[in-house]
C-alpha cells in the first residue's frame, strides 16, 4: 500500500505517534485526509481516535473533537484511563469538545423531540439551549470547518450517529464540504463509523468519500486483531494488513505487517 518512490516520499505526512503504525505508512497519514475507520465494535475504534488525537495535540496540532454519543467529560474520563490529560491543552485553546450530546439529552428531558432537536453547544450557549437539526450542519460549518488552520486536526466521535439521525445525503454534503477543508488546510479528520448499524450502500457511499479507509478486525477474547489499510490516498493499491493490540498503554500496532 505505501509507495516507496520518491515522489512519494516528499508527500506531507502528519505522524499519528503510534508506535509502529507510521513505519508502516511510510511516515504517517498523508496530510489533508478525511479516514475513515469501520468496526463492528465502538471500543477499539474510540480509543483508536482518542489515542492519535492527544498525540497529535502534544506535537503541536489543534485539536476540534466532535462529540456525539457522550457528553466532553466523560471522555476526559475515558482518556485519563491512559494518563492521557487534555486539561492543559483545553485551557492553552489547543484542544476544544465540541459538544453535541449535552444540549441533545436536555432538549429530550424537556420534551424535545429526539433526534429533530439535536443542538450543540457553542461558547456562550447556555448547557440547556438546542437548536433544530436541521441547524447543525450550519453550526458544524461556523464552529468548526470557518476556524480550521493548518494542520488542525477533527474527530467526529460518531459518524454513525449522524448518518441515524439525518438525512445521509445531507451528511454527504458535510463530509464534501468537511474533506474540502481539511485538504486546504493539510489537515486530518477521523470518522468512525459502526458497520453493524448501516446497509452497505451507506458504508460505500461514505468510503467512497474518504481518503483513507481503515477496517478493524478485532477479536474481542485477546483484545487483539488487525488493522486493514484498504484505501490510502497518494498511494499505491496495495492494502495493508496490520496486526495490533489493546494494551494499558491504548491501541499498539505491531512492527510487522503484510500485504494481503
Amino acid at each position: 500500500m505505501i509507495s516507496r518512490s520518491r515522489a512519494n516520499q516528499r508527500i506531507l505526512r502528519i505522524r499519528t505517534g503510534m508506535g509502529g503504525l507510521d513505519e508502516k505508512l511510510g511516515g504517517g497519514i498523508p496530510a489533508g485526509s478525511s479516514i475513515l475507520l469501520i468496526s463492528n465494535q465502538e471500543g477499539p475504534v474510540r480509543l483508536f481516535c482518542q489515542q492519535i488525537a492527544y498525540s497529535m495535540g502534544t506535537e503541536g496540532h489543534k485539536i476540534h473533537y466532535f462529540t456525539i454519543v457522550k457528553e466532553p467529560p466523560y471522555i476526559r474520563e475515558e482518556m485519563m484511563v491512559y494518563d492521557w490529560d487534555t486539561v492543559e491543552m483545553e485551557q492553552g485553546g489547543q484542544w476544544t469538545f465540541i459538544d453535541a450530546y449535552s444540549p441533545r439529552v436536555q432538549a429530550l428531558l424537556q420534551g424535545g423531540q429526539g433526534p429533530l432537536s439535536m443542538g450543540f453547544q457553542t461558547p456562550g450557549m447556555h448547557p440547556g439551549s438546542r437548536v433544530l437539526g436541521s441547524d447543525l450542519f450550519v453550526t458544524l460549518r461556523r464552529d468548526i470547518l470557518s476556524q480550521l488552520d493548518e494542520g488542525d486536526v477533527v474527530v467526529i466521535d460518531s459518524l454513525s450517529d449522524l448518518l441515524v439521525n439525518h438525512e445521509t445525503a445531507s451528511v454527504r454534503e458535510l463530509l464534501e464540504i468537511l474533506g474540502s477543508q481539511v485538504r486546504e488546510k493539510s489537515g486530518l479528520v477521523f470518522m468512525p463509523i459502526l458497520s453493524d448499524m448501516h446497509d452497505q450502500k451507506t458504508v460505500a457511499t461514505i468510503s467512497h468519500l474518504s481518503d483513507v479507509v481503515v477496517e478493524f478486525d478485532l477479536e474481542s477474547e485477546h483484545l487483539e486483531g488487525k488493522l486493514r489499510f484498504w484505501k490510502m490516498r497518494r498511494a499505491t493499491l496495495r492494502p495493508l494488513l496490520l496486526p495490533f493490540s489493546i494494551t494499558d498503554r491504548g491501541v499498539m500496532a505491531e512492527t510487522f505487517g503484510r500485504v494481503l
